[in-house]
């Protein structure tokens, strides 16, 4: 996920404190007819201590860790605390050092902590405005502009994918050696060739589509590989047809399967097995790709190429829900993807 950079974050919170401490001095101005400077100083102190405890609380817990009523719930008791705390810091401060506070201070101490608590609230909601939605309102266009470069990327990615050249000449030569003897094989390879052109074109267009198009494109797109490598290529369908509707990013999957077919099944002496799994449950959308290549130490080596880091920054970006797993062994390589599940 995008961050915001420290340094703003720090401006954010420093001119925050500016213009709520000027404004509160003001308005003790007006309101006493004289002000201070070590009230002053006083007020810039708690609300440094306040609005530094909020910022970094709600650092901690995040946009999309936890329900927005409780991210509410837990910053208010964090600013009213924090406030109270410093209440009770100069109620002390006054009661210790009577030559510099000769008043001494205007209420018990327990009033003064429960004064500064829903104090503390009230400098809450300065916080978030000034403080935490222009964070927000930055932090969102971050990620937007991230998610535009990243579908931009990813529709290159793919289009420069299906147009390869080794992959086009290749499956053109596979199509020129059937053409004779299987002129139906040869027609069939065709018509599948110009579907996965026609879709990738038209599908970088959109972002999202069902998992039924997401399906259908991959079996036309290992339709070809089986019959580039017949004979060593086996694929493997097990798609739950309740999460058919369901919508995925678009060609999210390929690279999965592309690199369960090169790293995987092709490295095999005897026939590859490829399997493509997607199921739903507990409101996640799980698809996986299995092969039964040679398997690799995650320790060891490094399981991501480009395709895969795509992939993993695509569902990140996705929701923080969203995960990408790699488990590895030998004889067993498997990659999946969890996603919220929703529907068209």
């Amino acid at each position: 996920m995008a961050q915001e950079p420290a340094s703003e974050g720090k401006a954010h919170v420093g001119k925050a404190v500016v213009i709520t401490t000027a404004v509160l001095w003001l308005l003790g101005w007006i309101d006493q007819g004289s002000f201070e400077p070590w009230h002053g100083l006083g007020i810039a102190v708690w609300v440094a201590a306040v609005l530094g405890a909020l910022t970094l609380v709600a650092r901690r817990i995040g946009p999309q860790r936890a329900p927005i009523w409780r991210q509410l719930v837990v910053l208010a008791f964090t600013a009213g605390i924090a406030s109270s705390i410093a209440n009770t810091f100069f109620f002390l401060v006054a009661t210790a050092l009577p030559e510099v506070f000769p008043e001494g201070p205007r209420r018990p101490l327990v009033a003064t902590a429960v004064v500064g608590f829903f104090d503390g609230d009230a400098l809450f909601g300065f916080w978030a405005l000034l403080i935490e939605l222009p964070r927000q309102i930055g932090a969102e266009r971050r990620l937007e502009h991230e998610r535009r470069a990243l579908r931009q990327e990813v529709e290159l990615a793919h289009i420069r994918a299906a147009l390869e050249p080794h992959f086009v000449l290749n499956t053109l030569n596979t199509i020129a050696g059937l053409v004779t003897e299987e002129p139906a094989e040869a027609r069939t390879l065709i018509a599948t060739l110009g579907d996965l052109l026609r879709d990738i074109m038209q599908g970088s267009r959109r972002s999202h589509h069902t998992v039924r198009e997401e399906v259908s494109w991959l079996r036309g797109f290992a339709r070809i590989l089986e019959s580039r490598h017949f004979g060593r290529l086996a694929f493997e369908w097990d798609v739950d047809a309740s999460v058919e509707d369901c919508v995925l990013p678009v060609m999210l999957l390929q690279p999965l399967l592309e690199n369960a077919v090169h790293h995987g099944a092709l490295r095999r002496r005897e026939r590859g097995r490829v399997v493509l799994q997607i199921t739903g449950e507990a409101g996640h959308l799980r698809c996986a790709v299995e092969d039964e290549g040679p398997g690799f130490d995650l320790a060891a080596v490094p399981p991501e190429g480009r395709g895969l880091a795509l992939v993993r920054r695509r569902v990140a970006l996705e929701s923080a829900d969203a995960s990408l797993r790699i488990d590895s062994k030998p004889g067993r390589t498997r990659l999946e993807v969890t996603l919220p599940r929703r529907t068209a």
